[in-house]
């Protein structure tokens, strides 16, 4: 009980002292939240005190604002006020000071028409002291008060003035000191030559500067006149009149443009004969030639010479002998084509001996007046017909001549005027136009094949081709009433040539379409440059006028008139077969190397497309950053988006001065094409280049889509004319018999067919130590040793003319001579013994190349002829070819003649029949010994496994190099011959597209799977061409007709090495390609869902796509891809590993084709994602550049994936972390409802591929009947990569 008790009392005290605490804490509280309200209360009493305050102050601020901003808007409203006020007087104050200068802008205008023109006057009258006069009143400070804004004209005028003025005292004084220097005349011909040079350049820059000498000091000119006359007196061997008359003609000529002191003494030269005996004759003719007024002293050159040739023929004029000719014809009819020997056999019945055209007599005088008139009135009329022809059928024979009578009687007519000499045809000459008159009209079957189709003489040089081309022309107008180009690929000779007989064609007239008779047309074709400077010659034209009758040309303009046909709204390609084509040299038919031209075509849409992927560019965007042009949806948007990306970069790559420069003309860059500008060449990455220069604003954007077969075209005409100075090689004429149904036939030299009459050709000279006609030496050192010696003798007898390999060589060998020319004692007249006629020489310094040409074949010693030797010429491979080294020295002939040295054998038969051509014209004698290095035949030898003969003494080695050369070009024309026939398909299938089905063009799907196959024709067979243009809706190309044979591929490159799976490590296999291959991998569920049928055709899901995979490996993956094949199911397999379809193509086809879905489910689609990307970024799989497709298709969600992917997470983190291959594109397929969270995984790496600059997207179909339709967006994206043309 105590203890309870006491228990109970502690409990007491604690609930006492617990009350006391309670107490205690009560009373503590109530204290604090008194001392806290009150605190409360103060800081609320502070509170609003400061809210007061601050309230009265911001009042105080607005009223202090609102007073400033008032008294601001209405300070400005004064000054705009003020404003206005003031513009209001200033406009006004201008309008007067305007109406002001305007007046005084009249006034200055008044006395500039006033004053000026007897300054002008002065400069164009070439017055040099008229000129100080004027300028003497235009002093500067007078300018400003009397032109006042018209000053800058003024000043500008006064300006050119001042500098014609000065340019004229400079011109004077260089006049005045050469004039004061030949008061005396120099006592050597040498020194005398050089200041009449210095006279004669003085007396151009005169001319070029528009200073007349003649009103400053009249008698200076005459005594240049005398000086010139008394040099010419020195120079020449026999002093005459016409060389005054000359001389004369070229002082007081006007303009004497590019006529220098070489022409003027090459002129001299040619009249450097005595006024006795048969000179007279050319003296004569050559004097009425000076005297005419409207012959200019740059035509007198090829004038005179003319005269010369004109003299050549009439000498052996009645030496010719029509048996003759015919028996030189007969002597080829065992290799004559047994249809040609025909032909000839006609010509020969129809001008047969005793038909001649005209009769000559020996005591005609061909010179004569009279007797002249009557020939050319023989030459007009044809005999009369014998009773036997009135009574026989058909015409008398020599009534096929009518026709070529008329042509020569106006030839002659026109010759006469000009020259006053008869020119009459050789036997030769119609006997060849005889035979070609019989192949014109003969009838033709295209089918047979062994029709001829073109004919083609051997014409030596100077023996009239371009007579026998004219006439030939002339006839197809004429007689057979349809047009002709005349093809001649040397400008100079193309201008020569028209210019030679554009006078016969005027004189010939033809029936118009309305049956009217109107002039023959003939045109010339010339630069763009030329055609500007002719001031309307309607004579000339820049590129084949269609309507012409008569067209002289390059092969280029044919070309390119092809090429306008192809590109004309009306395409008539047909019109060729009421025109023919007559070559001057056969060269443009024989195409041993690139037989097609392939056109680009300008595309609009697709150059605004590349013009906004170039501003995009421009402004910094990178190329990942172009996807919104990638996707525009049109079939091309891809292709032209990599161009431009590609070309953008190689365009800022460009050197200025190497590969482009700036024209003025047009304002942009333009191409430097063989170091010359082009402005016409397109470059896609110039055209960006000038759009980044700001020199353009739009790309110009042009595709290729057409391709020429030039052997095509030429056939196309309607026959094919040659005449060639070399029909050439035996390759050479199988190629064009096999081509063209060519067939050939040689004109023998007319000098051949004259009783009594010289004839020489090259003889091979046995010169030098060894005394042999060839030398084969060792070395370089070796061959220029021999040269030297055997040059060096010869020209105590003979001219010599050395043939290097090129010009650098010709220069080489210059100074080698100089050097031997020395060491044998000439000393400083090695100079002039020893001269070059190297290019480089003549891009330098052509008037003195023209005074090296003239004095080649000139002696050197006295005129008397003792002690005469001759000089050294030194010409490359461009002076064999062409080139008229006249000789008119007896005693040459009777040294052998003019010796040619070649240091070369070319390969081709035509170039050495071309240099041999150089020595033995006319009726002169020619010889030849060729010093050879066997260095420059190392290369042919190791080929052929031969050796060069060096120790022969005959032609061995010659005959062994030619062999060589044609042995190289049938190995040439072999290897072009698949290209040349896919060249003839794709030109028959892009006619028939152009002509016949141009609304395809409209189409730019259609359009690109044109550009793609013209892209590609160099890496497809004739039957893949076809198979390429079944592509084109509603196109059959098996309706189209064809020449070409199935010869394979032409060409296989380049190489893609190891790395590529299937082909075994260190070795390399080849591809076809065009451009960077892409890689296309398919990655396919082959689960037993695709087994179902429902996609609404004969086909289950997995059967439609082996289909649709198959039709796009056919139409949008290229030879040059990679196609790869991986299958999911409940595992991964890699079916097909990447594979180039050229390598593998049909094993690819039936791989595919053979593949059947699984039984057993499961649908591991992200492991099968992630082995694909893996396989695609291999790093030797493809280049660099190229795209990588992976194409995926699942009918299901994911099932079976490892666990670390189950949800996509590698394939995800390679995507997000930059690790995917390079050019990765991606499209992704799915059939049916996938769980959303499957879908948004798909979207995410579509996604990914976006943002990293590749093409991607998911194509999701509710049902199996969508699954073509995908694979067609599919084949979509894959032709857009088409590749275009880039460069033109």
């Amino acid at each position: 009980m105590a203890e309870f008790r006491s228990e109970r009392e502690r409990l007491s005290e604690e609930k006492i002292e617990m009350n006391r605490r309670m107490e205690d804490y009560r009373a503590e509280c109530e204290s604090k939240m008194k001392q806290e309200e009150a605190e409360l209360k103060n800081r609320m009493e502070s509170f609003r005190a400061e809210c007061d305050r601050r309230m009265r102050q911001e009042q105080q601020d607005m009223a202090r604002i609102s007073e400033e901003l008032h008294a601001k808007a209405a300070a400005d409203v004064l000054k705009e006020q003020q404003a206005a006020e003031r513009r209001l007087a200033d406009i006004r104050s201008q309008t007067e000071e305007q109406l002001r200068m305007e007046r005084e802008v009249s006034d200055s205008v008044r006395h500039v028409l006033r004053e000026l023109p007897p300054l002008q006057a002065a400069m164009e009258l070439g017055d040099l002291a008229c000129l100080d006069t004027e300028l003497e009143k235009w002093r500067a400070e007078v300018l400003s008060d009397r032109f006042g804004d018209c000053r800058g004209v003024v000043d500008a005028v006064v300006n050119m003035a001042k500098e014609r003025l000065m340019t004229w005292k400079s011109v004077e004084h260089t006049w005045k000191d050469i004039i004061r220097e030949v008061e005396r005349l120099p006592g050597s011909l040498s020194l005398l030559t050089y200041q009449s040079q210095r006279l004669f350049r003085a007396l151009k820059e005169a001319q070029l500067t528009n200073l007349d000498l003649r009103r400053g000091d009249a008698s200076s000119v005459d005594r240049a006149l005398e000086v010139l006359l008394v040099w010419a007196e020195k120079a020449m061997t026999c002093k005459n009149s016409v060389q005054e008359l000359i001389i004369r003609k070229v002082i007081f000529w006007p303009q004497l443009g590019s006529f220098d002191f070489a022409d003027l003494d090459i002129c001299l030269r040619l009249v450097d004969r005595p006024e006795t005996g048969h000179h007279q004759v050319f003296l004569s003719r050559a004097k009425v030639l000076v005297e005419n007024k409207a012959v200019a002293p740059k035509d007198l050159k090829g004038l005179l010479g003319h005269i010369e040739t004109m003299l050549f023929f009439l000498k052996y004029a009645k030496s010719e002998d029509l048996f003759l000719t015919h028996q030189e014809f007969k002597k080829q009819s065992k290799s004559l084509n047994p249809v040609v020997a025909s032909y000839l056999a006609w010509a020969e019945r129809e001008y047969s001996p005793g038909n001649e055209l005209v009769q000559l007599s020996q005591s005609q005088s061909l010179l004569d007046g009279i007797d002249v008139a009557a020939v050319l009135e023989n030459l007009r009329q044809p005999p009369p017909r014998s009773a036997r022809g009135r009574l026989a059928l058909g015409p008398s024979p020599g009534e096929s001549l009518t026709i070529f009578r008329e042509i020569f009687y106006q030839w002659a007519v026109v010759m006469r005027k000009q020259f006053n000499l008869l020119v009459l045809p050789h036997h030769t000459q119609v006997v060849c136009l005889l035979a070609f008159q019989r192949f014109l009209e003969a009838p033709q079957n295209a089918t047979n094949q062994n029709v001829v189709r073109a004919l083609i003489a051997q014409v030596g040089t100077g023996e009239g081709k371009s007579m026998i081309v004219a006439a030939l022309a002339i006839f197809v107008v004429v007689a057979l009433k349809k047009k002709v180009h005349v093809v001649v690929d040397d400008e100079t000779l193309l201008d020569r040539d028209f210019s030679t007989f554009r006078k016969l064609f005027e004189s010939f007239q033809v029936a118009g379409e309305d049956g009217k008779k109107e002039p023959l047309r003939a045109v010339l074709c010339v630069s763009e440059e030329r055609l500007a400077s002719a001031k309307g010659d309607a004579g000339l034209v820049a590129r084949v006028d269609p309507d012409a009758n008569i067209c002289y040309c390059e092969a280029k303009h044919v070309q390119s008139f092809y090429a306008s046909i192809a590109r004309n709204e009306q395409r008539d390609f047909d019109s060729y077969s009421g025109r023919v084509l007559i070559l001057d040299e056969v060269d443009a038919l024989v195409i041993d190397e690139e037989p097609n031209e392939p056109f680009v075509y300008p595309n609009e849409e697709l150059g605004k497309m590349a013009t906004e992927v170039a501003q995009a560019l421009l402004q910094g965007a990178k190329p990942e950053q172009l996807s919104k042009f990638r996707s525009s949806g049109h079939p091309a948007a891809a292709r032209v988006v990599h161009e431009i990306t590609k070309e953008w970069e190689r365009g800022q790559r460009m050197v200025s001065g190497e590969d482009f420069v700036y024209a003025k003309e047009t304002g942009r860059y333009c191409a430097l094409q063989s170091g010359r500008v082009n402005p016409k060449a397109w470059s896609l990455a110039l055209e960006c280049r000038n759009f980044n220069d700001g020199l353009s604003k739009e790309i110009f954007y042009q595709e290729r889509l057409f391709v020429m077969s030039r052997p095509r075209v030429f056939r196309k005409y309607h026959r094919i004319l040659g005449l060639s100075g070399s029909i050439g090689s035996e390759p050479e004429r199988k190629f064009l018999q096999d081509i063209y149904r060519a067939a050939f036939f040689e004109v023998p030299p007319f000098l051949k067919t004259c009783k009594g009459s010289p004839f020489h050709e090259p003889s091979p000279a046995k010169l030098g130590g060894m005394q042999q006609p060839v030398y084969v030496e060792s070395t370089v050192e070796a061959q220029t040793a021999r040269i030297a010696e055997v040059a060096l003798e010869a020209r105590e007898r003979v001219p010599v003319l050395i043939i290097a390999r090129d010009r650098l060589h010709a220069d080489q060998l210059v100074e080698s001579l100089h050097v031997a020319a020395r060491s044998r004692g000439l000393g400083a007249a090695s100079e002039d013994v020893v001269r070059s006629l190297s290019r480089t020489l003549y891009e330098s310094e052509p008037e003195q190349w023209k005074e090296n040409l003239n004095r080649a074949t000139m002696p050197l010693g006295a005129s008397d002829g003792r002690n005469k030797s001759w000089r050294v010429t030194v010409t490359d491979r461009r002076g064999g070819r062409g080139t008229d080294y006249r000789v008119d020295d007896p005693d040459v002939d009777a040294g052998g003649g003019l010796l040619l040295i070649p240091a070369l054998v070319p390969a081709s038969q035509r170039e050495w029949t071309q240099f041999l051509g150089r020595t033995a014209r006319q009726d002169r004698r020619g010889q030849y010994c060729a010093v050879l290095c066997s260095k420059d035949y190392d290369a042919q030898a190791s080929k052929f496994k031969e050796r060069l003969p060096d120790r022969s003494t005959g032609l061995e080695a010659v005959r062994a190099i030619l062999n060589w050369g044609d042995r190289e070009t049938m190995e040439r024309i072999k290897g072009s011959a698949a290209l040349y026939n896919c060249g003839v398909r794709m030109n028959e299938l892009c006619e028939e597209v152009f002509g016949k089905k141009s609304a395809l063009l409209k189409d730019p799907a259609a359009r690109e799977k044109l550009v793609d196959v013209c892209q590609r024709m160099r890496w497809m067979s004739v039957a893949e061409i076809d198979q390429a243009f079944t592509r084109l809706p509603a196109f059959e190309p098996g309706k189209v007709p064809t020449e070409a044979r199935d010869l394979g591929r032409p060409e296989v490159t380049p190489t893609v090495s190891a790395g590529i799976p299937g082909t075994p490590l260190g070795t390399t296999r080849a591809l076809p390609m065009s451009g960077a291959p892409k890689v296309v991998m398919f990655c396919l569920d082959w689960s037993a869902s695709m087994k179902s049928n429902d996609t609404r055709t004969h086909l289950n899901r997995f059967q439609t796509c082996v289909q649709c995979i198959l039709r796009i490996l056919q139409d949008q993956v290229k030879d040059n891809d990679l196609v790869g094949v991986v299958c999911f199911g409940p595992n991964v397999q890699t079916i097909i590993p990447p594979t180039p379809k050229g390598i593998g193509g049909s094993q690819l086809h039936s791989r595919i084709a053979g593949l059947q879905p699984a039984n057993a489910g499961g649908t591991c689609f992200y492991d099968a994602v992630l082995e694909c990307l893996r396989t695609l970024g291999q790093p030797q799989l493809a280049p660099a550049d190229a795209l990588r497709w992976l194409v995926c298709l699942t009918d299901g969600d994911d099932l079976g994936s490892s666990r670390p992917n189950a949800r996509g997470e590698l394939v995800n983190n390679m995507l997000a972390a930059g690790k995917a291959p390079a050019g990765l594109n991606m499209v992704m397929i799915t059939v049916g409802a996938l769980k959303m969270e499957n879908v948004r995984v798909i979207q995410s790496w579509v996604k990914h591929v976006k943002n990293q600059g590749g093409e991607a997207a998911h194509l999701g179909d509710k049902d199996a009947t969508g699954i073509a339709k995908a694979f067609e967006v599919v084949a979509e994206f894959l032709a857009a990569e088409v590749g275009g043309a880039i460069e033109c």
